[in-house]
């Protein structure tokens, strides 16, 4: 056995970091533990949402799947997925994601956001975009879940990934910093 071994896998986007707001050991935390979808793909830092169905008459909730962009205005709450849907945590909890609610507090650092030529500064409303990323709250009835709390360099947020060793070969990764705080605030519609 190698120990002190980084058995992370490589990957597209830096691993999430929560700043603020998560101990696992506080139950009065909002958070949600639930299986994932088969087939969904999801990734820490993504935003996910909770499917629900018929299960013998009755409608429940069956797991979690990657946020679209219609869905801030269809559920009542949308959640950031603290692991990959595919990590050895997952799998030792029976398969089950721990899913922050972003009606809670929490502060967190993601990767998985819309850095396609968009602007983003400090205090930026920031809502559901699809394939689970955050993207900015710009259009009317957009339901916001947070708010930018920290840009690094460069207009889409690049600056030195403190915590967690990146096991990328980026030494300077892309993400976003931002304070959950869904509280059903919308868009007007101008």
């Amino acid at each position: 056995m190698q120990y002190n071994a980084n058995r992370r896998v490589e990957r597209d986007k830096l691993p999430l970091q929560v700043v603020r707001g998560y101990s696992p050991t506080e139950p009065n935390k909002l958070s949600v533990l639930l299986p994932s979808i088969d087939d969904e793909a999801i990734k820490e830092g993504m935003l996910v949402v909770r499917k629900t169905g018929t299960i013998g008459g009755v409608t429940s909730q069956i797991g979690f799947k990657k946020s679209a962009a219609a869905d801030s205005q269809t559920y009542t709450s949308v959640y950031i997925a603290l692991h990959d849907q595919d990590s050895h945590d997952v799998q030792e909890a029976g398969g089950k994601l721990v899913g922050l609610d972003c009606s809670d507090d929490y502060e967190v650092q993601t990767g998985y956001f819309d850095a396609d030529g968009t602007a983003f500064a400090v205090d930026d409303p920031l809502t559901v975009g699809a394939d689970g990323v955050v993207v900015l709250a710009d259009a009317p009835g957009d339901v916001i879940i947070g708010r930018i709390s920290a840009i690094g360099e460069g207009s889409v947020g690049e600056f030195a990934y403190n915590g967690k060793t990146p096991s990328t070969s980026v030494a300077n990764a892309t993400f976003i910093q931002f304070k959950t705080c869904q509280s059903g605030a919308v868009i007007p519609t101008p």
